[in-house]
């Protein structure tokens, strides 16, 4: 579908009716939601290019945050593998991370609901119990004591998804660092507006 031309925040609904022989059901009738979000940023992180995932949908490359705009904080790095990420048919995604930001901003964004998409993924053999951290998005806990490489391994994508409510026009995902444990690691985040969720 091509919502080109369409207003943002809308939501758009149909029926899509699929006619066969069945006796039984010769009309199946599927019911069909088109969102058009007013905000939407897909980070690739640590990555400094941008790139298309496997649906074709567009993800640009990491950036330090700037007033106004959107970014990580704090005293930051990045990784990278050559190696291939178990779980995944977006293997350009996770074969890069972020690691030892405090925090991703979005800046100026319409108050509403939105989709926080989080994809992690370990890029060495470390071991469970190395590396612990929270999120939280819009200063909620959303991933408490998160351990990648425990719940994954290592090599292996791990995605989650939560939904989240801005009042303030910024959205703001933190990671916070378990006391004597290895630094937070994202991987990719795209935050999407969800008018179809208030």
């Amino acid at each position: 579908m091509d919502t080109t031309g369409l207003t943002p925040g809308a939501v758009l609904t149909a029926d899509l009716k699929i006619t066969s022989a069945s006796g039984r059901t010769p009309v199946l009738t599927v019911p069909v939601k088109l969102v058009v979000p007013r905000y939407q940023v897909a980070l690739d992180a640590g990555s400094t290019g941008a790139s298309t995932d496997a649906l074709g949908d567009g993800w640009s490359p990491d950036r330090k945050y700037t007033t106004g705009s959107y970014g990580y904080q704090g005293n930051a790095s990045s990784q990278s593998t050559s190696r291939t990420i178990a779980g995944t048919d977006d293997q350009k995604l996770f074969r890069n991370a972020r690691e030892g930001m405090y925090e991703y901003r979005f800046d100026n964004v319409p108050n509403g609901t939105y989709t926080v998409e989080l994809g992690f993924a370990e890029l060495s053999s470390i071991k469970p119990n190395k590396r612990v951290f929270d999120v939280l998005a819009e200063g909620t806990q959303v991933l408490p004591s998160l351990d990648i490489a425990l719940e994954a391994g290592s090599y292996t994508a791990l995605t989650r998804t939560y939904t989240v409510t801005v009042t303030d026009g910024i959205l703001n995902v933190r990671f916070v660092t378990h006391t004597g444990f290895g630094k937070p690691l994202l991987n990719s985040l795209r935050v999407t507006d969800r008018p179809d969720k208030t």
